[in-house]
C-alpha cells in the first residue's frame, strides 16, 4: 500500500496535468487552458530516467482521454452493436494508444536537450514545437487540440486563425504554458518572475487584441441565401434498420419530407433546403431511383428548390456503396459528392483489404467506397463545398475546398451515435472552426443536433435543440468572390514550419552560448 501511495505522489505532476486538459476541453470552460500542460513539463524537466518520462506522458494522456473522450465507449455499443463490456475494453485501448504523442514528444524533448546541450530556458522554448511536431506527424482517429477553446469561449484570438489556424493558436496555447512554466522554474527570483509572468499575459492579450482588429477590418459580403436547415432526429434502431434494407424507410423519407414542407410553407423565398448526413436512407444508384427517390425529386419540382441531402450511392451497378450528398434540382440529381476521409471501424475496416477474413470476424463494420477528394457542388450560382461529418475536423480539407473556389461550406452530419452532451458540443466546434480559418460561412446540418450556421466572421448563429424533430431558415450571406486566406497556403506546411522553429532556437541558443564564452573570455582579468 506504501508503494502505491509513494507512486502517486512521484506522478502527481502528470495525473495533474491530465485532470486539468481533461476538464479545460470542450464542453468545460477552458479555465485552465494557459497552464493544464505545465505540471507535466515541469516533471520532465527534472526526471532523467526516460522511462519514467514516457511512463508520466502516458499517464496524462490515458487520464485526460478518459475525462474528454468517454463517449467512445457509448458509442461503440450504440454504432458498433457491441454489449458493455465491449465498449469499456474499446475505451481502455483508446485511453492507452489514442495520443502517444505525448510521452512521445517527451522523450525526443529529453534527448534534443542532452544531445544540443541547450541551456534550460531554450530548452522549455523548444518543448512546445517538439511537442506540437509529435502531435502534427502522429496517426490521428480524429483530431482535437488546444487551439478548439478559443473558439468555444468566444475569445477575440479565435479571428488570428485566418492567419495561422486553430493549430496554430494550439501553438500559441502551449508558449503561454511554456512561458508559465518558466515563471514556475524561476519564481525565486524576483526579476525572472516578472519577466515570464508579463509575458504570458501580454501573449494572450496581444493575441485577443489582434484579433480585435482583423475582426473589425472584415470585407462585408455582398450576396445571400436563405437555406433551410432540415433535422429529422432519427433513432439508431431505425437508421440500422434503414441501412439493411428491412424497414423504416418510408417513416424517414416521410418525416424529412413533412418537416421540409412546413418549413417551405412558412418561408417563401427558400433556395436551398438541407437534409444531414444519410438522412435519405434509399440507395441512389446509377441511372436509376426508387419510390423515395420520386418523392424527393416531386418535393424539389412543387417548391422550386434544390434540396442537398446525405444519402447512400452507388455510382456502378454492383460497385462499392457511398456515404455521400446527392444535389437535386427539379427533376434531377444535378450533382454528387461521395465521401473521401472515412472514419476507421465506422466506415471502413482497416486492413480489411489486405487481409479479408477480418470482414468475417467484423461484420457488423460498414464497408464503404472512399470519394475521389475535396469536391465543389453548384446550387444554381452557389459554390458549395462538400464535407461529410468526419471531414470538417481536417484543416486541410477545406482549405483544398477554398482552393477549389467554395463559397460557403456545407457540413452534413449524424451525431446520434455519441450520448450526451460531450462529444456533440466537442464536434461541433471543431467544424465550425474551418469557417474563420477560410473566411467563409458553414452550415452544420446534423440528425439529433446540433444544427447551426457560423458566418465568416466566427459568430454562430441559433443552435438548434438537442434530440428533437426541428427546421429553421437562416438567411446566409456569402461573398460572391470570397477571399483567400494566409492559411490556406501554409495550412499542409506545419511539419516544415515547425522544423524552421526548431532549428532558430537551437541556432540561437548556440550563438548566445558561445557569445557568452567569447565574452567571458575578453573580460578575463590578466594572470
Amino acid at each position: 500500500m506504501k508503494g502505491m501511495q509513494n507512486k502517486f505522489r512521484y506522478y502527481l505532476l502528470p495525473i495533474l496535468s491530465g485532470i486539468l486538459i481533461g476538464t479545460s476541453y470542450i464542453p468545460f470552460p477552458p479555465w485552465a487552458l494557459a497552464f493544464c500542460i505545465v505540471p507535466l513539463w515541469i516533471f520532465w524537466r527534472q526526471e532523467r530516467s526516460y522511462k519514467k518520462i514516457f511512463f508520466a506522458g502516458w499517464l496524462t494522456q490515458f487520464i485526460l482521454n478518459a475525462i474528454g473522450f468517454h463517449w467512445i465507449a457509448h458509442t461503440t455499443v450504440e454504432f458498433g452493436r457491441m454489449p458493455w463490456p465491449a465498449g469499456f475494453a474499446v475505451l481502455l485501448l483508446f485511453c492507452t494508444l489514442a495520443h502517444l504523442y505525448y510521452p512521445i514528444a517527451g522523450l525526443l524533448w529529453k534527448f534534443l536537450c542532452k544531445k544540443l546541450q541547450l541551456s534550460d530556458t531554450a530548452g522549455i522554448f523548444l518543448l512546445p514545437l517538439v511537442f506540437i511536431l509529435c502531435e502534427r506527424l502522429y496517426p490521428f482517429i480524429f483530431y482535437w487540440h488546444f487551439g478548439y477553446p478559443w473558439l468555444w469561449a468566444r475569445l477575440p484570438g479565435s479571428q488570428v486563425a485566418e492567419w495561422v489556424g486553430f493549430f496554430g493558436l494550439n501553438l500559441i496555447t502551449l508558449y503561454i504554458n511554456a512561458l508559465l512554466a518558466l515563471f514556475w522554474i524561476h519564481r525565486s527570483k524576483g526579476q525572472w518572475l516578472q519577466k515570464f509572468s508579463l509575458s504570458a499575459l501580454g501573449l494572450f492579450m496581444g493575441v485577443n487584441l489582434l484579433g480585435l482588429f482583423l475582426s473589425f477590418d472584415l470585407k462585408a459580403p455582398d450576396k445571400s441565401l436563405k437555406v433551410l436547415l432540415v433535422q429529422g432526429n432519427i433513432g439508431n434502431l431505425e437508421k440500422i434498420q434503414a441501412q439493411k434494407g428491412v424497414g423504416f424507410i418510408n417513416h424517414i423519407v416521410d418525416t424529412y419530407i413533412q418537416l421540409t414542407r412546413q418549413g417551405l410553407k412558412e418561408n417563401p423565398g427558400v433556395a436551398l433546403v438541407i437534409w444531414p448526413e444519410t438522412a435519405f436512407p434509399e440507395v441512389i444508384r446509377a441511372n436509376s431511383g426508387g419510390r423515395q427517390l420520386r418523392k424527393l425529386k416531386n418535393l424539389a419540382s412543387q417548391f422550386e428548390v434544390d434540396i442537398l441531402a446525405g444519402s447512400y450511392q452507388q455510382l456502378q451497378p454492383g460497385g462499392a456503396i457511398y456515404n455521400g450528398m446527392a444535389l437535386l434540382q427539379k427533376n434531377e440529381i444535378k450533382e454528387s459528392y461521395q465521401k473521401t476521409m472515412l472514419l476507421a471501424f465506422g466506415e471502413y475496416l482497416p486492413f480489411a483489404k489486405q487481409y479479408p477474413k477480418l470482414k468475417d470476424l467484423l461484420p457488423m463494420v460498414s464497408d464503404f467506397g472512399r470519394g475521389k477528394g475535396p469536391t465543389v457542388l453548384t446550387s444554381r450560382e452557389l459554390k458549395i463545398g462538400a464535407q461529410i461529418c468526419y471531414e470538417g475536423l481536417f484543416d486541410d480539407f477545406s482549405t483544398d475546398l477554398q482552393t477549389k473556389g467554395a463559397q460557403v461550406f456545407v457540413n452534413l452530419t449524424n451525431d446520434s451515435w455519441f450520448g450526451h452532451p460531450f462529444e456533440p458540443y466537442q464536434h461541433m466546434y471543431m467544424t465550425l472552426a474551418r469557417a474563420i480559418e477560410n473566411r467563409r460561412p458553414l452550415i452544420r446540418v446534423t440528425n439529433t443536433g446540433i444544427s447551426t450556421v457560423i458566418l465568416h466572421d466566427g459568430q454562430v448563429l441559433e443552435q438548434s435543440p438537442r434530440n428533437e424533430e426541428w427546421y429553421k431558415v437562416y438567411d446566409v450571406p456569402f461573398h460572391s468572390v470570397p477571399p483567400s486566406t494566409f492559411y490556406a497556403k501554409i495550412s499542409k506546411k506545419w511539419p516544415l514550419i515547425l522544423l524552421i522553429l526548431i532549428g532558430l532556437i537551437v541556432g540561437g541558443d548556440r550563438i548566445a552560448r558561445t557569445g557568452k564564452h567569447r565574452l567571458g573570455q575578453n573580460t578575463r582579468p590578466p594572470r
